[in-house]
């Protein structure tokens, strides 16, 4: 059987990601996972259920 072939370059998810992702936070009652890329502003708005993200916020 193959192995998925390693891509360098890539990076593992870090706090100074452009991306996050939301699924509404409600298990069944959420909402489908979706990537969010972060504005110029640094905040991103989940388009389903208004989640705000802010890049500067410590998790």
């Amino acid at each position: 059987m193959l192995k998925p072939e390693k891509k360098t370059g890539e990076q593992g998810h870090s706090h100074s990601s452009k991306r996050v992702s939301c699924n509404g936070g409600g298990g069944a009652l959420g909402h489908p996972l979706i990537w969010l890329t972060y504005g110029q502003d640094g905040n991103a708005t989940c388009p389903y259920c208004s989640k705000k993200f802010d890049s500067q916020q410590s998790e």
